[in-house]
């Protein structure tokens, strides 16, 4: 039954949850006769809920601010075990005078923007790690403890290999200062952070990068004061968080399946299977929750990542939570793109287990992917649309 005569049948007769979409079809194969079979679900739930979201797992340190969002400044924290080595840094400073260090950021873009000053701090009355970038965000990490500006630098172009970087030269006596007298007084965790506004965004390469270009920190030692330089070591970067202030909710943001992943959105969607059994020797060949969209161009396409979830959901208000509560078996997560404005989440696994018992249907979580442009949300029709409400449609095989 396509959706208009689905409509018909639910405001009818209001109660029945699924039913059968047209006659079985016979496969055209004729080795394999099965007969397919279609029904429809209600969803009957479907509520946004607001995350503060993870950007800690990002390939991008960020800069200035781009539509609403501001970018404070990047937190970075670097190894203590050298490249190349498993030598630590302490050992280094031990047995070997640091001279002086060198902190490089590589950007994304070939373009020099050279009259743009960008100043590097440190947390002098902490010893050990200042920040997780899996938990710091703009409402729980304060900068209260910060040193002085230690280092300097403007964009430039690396000889090496003609990248754009920022290059930080820290001195010995700053160095000194940061590592104290031993190992156990010090940490190599630092603040990245621009002299003035900047116009637009300028992104940088994170630890999390698949390029190579992570920020780097090399350390220039010497045998005793009055030797040259003789000997440098790298320590890469390990943790780093660009700290993001979100502009303020709006009215679209709770109104319908609202998703972004840079302003934390996130929806939950209940469909309603009643007592759905696969029938016996019947094969689930798909469980698909179709969602149409309310913003998006046709030809431009979103990525929709959704689970079930493993925990009863609050299905009656907007709520907003610093961790995430809803629990998800990632065994289950199925990753769909729009298509002409719709996209078809296949949960035929989860239906699976549902139909056999062994899972609890609290209903689906369904969240932006990080593969989009994560500053982008979007917003798919919810219960109230007239034409293009949600719902489940399923497709089983019967021998």
């Amino acid at each position: 039954m396509d959706r208009f005569l689905f409509r018909i049948f639910y405001f009818l007769f209001f109660t029945p949850f699924f039913s059968c979409e047209e006659n079985p079809i016979l496969l055209e194969n004729k080795n394999l006769p099965l007969d397919l079979d279609t029904l429809s679900f209600n969803v009957t739930k479907t509520i946004n809920y607001k995350v503060e979201p993870a950007f800690g797992n990002l390939d991008t340190l960020f800069f200035g601010e781009y539509e609403g969002f501001k970018f404070h400044y990047s937190l970075i924290s670097f190894d203590t075990l050298s490249e190349d080595s498993d030598h630590s840094y302490g050992l280094y400073k031990d047995s070997l005078i640091v001279d002086s260090a060198e902190i490089s950021l590589k950007s994304f873009s070939d373009t020099l923007i050279s009259n743009q000053k960008f100043n590097l701090r440190y947390f002098p009355n902490f010893s050990d790690s200042v920040f997780n970038e899996s938990e710091a965000n703009f409402k729980n990490f304060t900068n209260y403890s910060l040193s002085s500006i230690i280092s300097s630098s403007s964009m430039m172009v690396d000889s090496s290999d003609t990248t754009v970087m920022l290059k930080f030269v820290i001195n010995a006596a700053n160095i000194g200062k940061i590592t104290g007298l031993s190992i156990d007084n010090f940490n190599l965790s630092f603040i990245v952070e621009t002299s003035d506004e900047i116009e637009g965004s300028l992104k940088f390469h994170s630890s999390e990068t698949i390029s190579g270009y992570y920020p780097r920190m090399k350390v220039f030692y010497k045998n005793s004061e009055n030797d040259t330089i003789n000997f440098q070591k790298s320590f890469r970067s390990y943790d780093d968080i660009t700290i993001i202030e979100q502009p303020a909710m709006e009215q679209s943001d709770t109104a319908n399946i609202a998703l972004g992943y840079a302003k934390g959105l996130k929806s939950l969607v209940y469909v309603d299977f009643d007592d759905f059994k696969v029938p016996d020797r019947g094969i689930l060949k798909m469980a698909e929750l179709i969602l149409n969209n309310v913003d998006l161009d046709s030809n431009s396409t979103y990525t929709i990542d959704s689970y079930p979830i493993e925990s009863a959901g609050d299905y009656d208000v907007f709520n907003e939570f610093n961790e995430d509560p809803y629990g998800v078996d990632f065994t289950l997560m199925t990753t769909s793109n729009t298509i002409n404005g719709e996209v078809k989440i296949n949960h035929r696994g989860a239906l699976r287990e549902i139909s056999k018992g062994s899972r609890i249907n609290h209903g689906f979580k369904v969240e932006s992917s990080p593969v989009n442009n994560i500053f982008k949300s979007t917003s798919f029709h919810n219960l109230n649309s007239k034409d293009l409400f949600p719902v489940m449609r399923v497709i089983y095989a019967i021998p």
